[in-house]
């Protein structure tokens, strides 16, 4: 299934409207909309929030039925060569690494959290 697809499934699942989901991404409904045409493709970090906001691993949504990697933009030339290296380590190393990953990026969302806590 496709990247827009599964993003048109997920939200109706949870009964919510393209507005709804557009409002809980802090994005335009348009923005939606084309998401779930294919007519725009989530940047990673848009992905980050789907997966989020859906509550499934950002594997399920950047990734096709048939074992295909969906396409995702990584502008960061430097940081798609070490994910590249990354792909090459053993399970274990991966698995380590991606602790350590998972570790930073909660770090940020709740600091993230904490700031808007005080706005």
């Amino acid at each position: 299934m496709a990247i827009k697809e599964k993003i048109k499934q997920l939200r109706q699942e949870k009964n919510w409207s393209q507005a709804q989901l557009g409002s809980k991404m802090r994005i335009h409904q348009k923005q939606v909309s084309a998401y779930e045409r294919g007519r725009n493709i989530p940047s990673t970090e848009v992905l980050m929030k789907l997966a989020d906001v859906f509550d499934v691993s950002l594997d399920y949504l950047a990734s096709e039925a048939q074992g295909k990697p969906a396409k995702v933009n990584i502008k960061d030339k430097e940081l798609l060569r070490r994910l590249e290296d990354i792909d090459r380590l053993s399970d274990k190393d991966k698995g380590t690494i991606l602790e350590i990953l998972d570790t930073f990026i909660m770090k940020n969302k709740f600091q993230n959290l904490a700031v808007q806590k005080e706005i």
